[in-house]
């Protein structure tokens, strides 16, 4: 349930709740504040089984934008209401797919999505989080390289300030990744991860909001 409008673009909201065909409005609405950028490319699919928030949490005018880009035959799906917070930059690369389960991204946060990312429920994510499941435009030559594979952030998960991860990783139901770290292999359920890269440094932990 969105408890806050002030500061939704009409026009917008309007446009691409209603008209936009390339908006697919299952059960949820796309909130665009001020100063969304959107930009959907040939047969890009936003599927909306929940609310996205796009540009929020600006307590007063600011500048700010956030950019949500999806290009040729790619998808965003938002299964649990999501928000992405002011400074946002979002870009789902040709036939990839981006799944938002339910829960934030705070200010600045960057996403790379070429293959595919998926978000779970009640997810936390803060202040300049990067979350990459390629390696761009850049690639390495030796026996076994992938250029790109897929990210997936289990329920409950608590991702700290500038922390980022990377291609290949898979984040357990409930663990908590330290700011600043930089996540290059699995983070098993439950536990804390910190450091560069980041590694386990604390094991049967459980986190809520206060």
């Amino acid at each position: 349930m969105i408890k806050h409008l002030k500061g939704i673009n009409i026009i917008s909201y309007y446009y691409n709740n209603f008209f936009n065909k390339k908006i697919l409005r299952l059960g949820g609405k796309l909130f665009p504040f001020r100063k969304t950028v959107l930009i959907l490319d040939d047969n890009a699919k936003m599927n909306l089984e929940a609310n996205l928030c796009v540009n929020a949490n600006c307590i007063k005018p600011n500048g700010r934008s956030s950019i949500v880009r999806l290009d040729n035959d790619s998808r965003l799906v938002v299964k649990g209401e999501f928000r992405i917070y002011y400074g946002g930059d979002i870009c789902v690369f040709e036939g990839g797919t981006l799944e938002f389960g339910g829960g934030f991204c705070n200010s600045n946060v960057k996403i790379r999505c070429k293959e595919r990312i998926s978000i779970g429920k009640n997810v936390a994510i803060s202040h300049d989080v990067t979350i990459m499941d390629s390696d761009g435009g850049h690639t390495l030559d030796y026996d076994g390289y992938k250029s790109s594979s897929p990210i997936e952030i289990a329920d409950n998960v608590w991702i700290g300030s500038r922390a980022m991860i990377l291609k290949g990783v898979t984040i357990g139901e409930g663990a908590v990744v330290a700011a600043g770290s930089v996540v290059t292999k699995d983070v098993p359920a439950n536990t804390v991860v910190a450091g560069v890269p980041a590694k386990v440094i604390r094991e049967n932990v459980s986190w809520k909001k206060n």
